[in-house]
C-alpha cells in the first residue's frame, strides 16, 4: 500500500512588513520530499491559506541554494506545486500516513 505524506509549507511573506520578506526554506521542503519520494510515497502540499507560496530569500541564495532546490525551481510541475498548494479545508488529515512540517517561517 502507498504511504501518503502530508507537507505543510507556510504561507507568511514577510516579518512585520513588506521591507523584511520571508517564506518557505526551499531545500528543506525539496530534501524532504525527495527521500520520501525514493521511497514511493504519494505527497501533498498544503499551506495555512493555501494557494501560492512565498521562498525565503535567504534560502535562494549560496550555501543554502542547493541542487535539490534549482531542479525544483526548474521544473514546472514542481513549481506548479508551489504555486497552487491546498487549503487545510480541502485536506483530510485522516488521508495521510505522516504530516511533514517544512521549514520557513510561520508553517505551524
Amino acid at each position: 500500500m502507498t504511504k501518503r505524506v502530508l507537507n505543510v509549507v507556510t504561507n507568511v511573506g514577510h516579518y512585520d512588513g513588506p521591507s523584511h520578506p520571508t517564506g518557505l526554506w526551499l531545500s528543506e521542503l525539496t530534501h524532504a520530499w525527495h527521500v520520501f519520494e525514493e521511497r514511493g510515497c504519494e505527497q501533498t502540499l498544503v499551506s495555512p491559506a493555501g494557494g501560492a507560496e512565498p521562498f525565503e530569500p535567504r534560502a535562494l541564495r549560496f550555501p543554502n541554494y542547493d541542487k535539490t532546490a534549482k531542479a525544483w525551481r526548474a521544473d514546472p510541475e514542481r513549481m506548479a506545486l508551489i504555486e497552487n498548494t491546498a487549503a487545510p479545508d480541502q485536506i483530510d488529515p485522516s488521508q495521510y500516513d505522516a504530516i511533514y512540517f517544512t521549514g520557513g517561517q510561520a508553517a505551524m
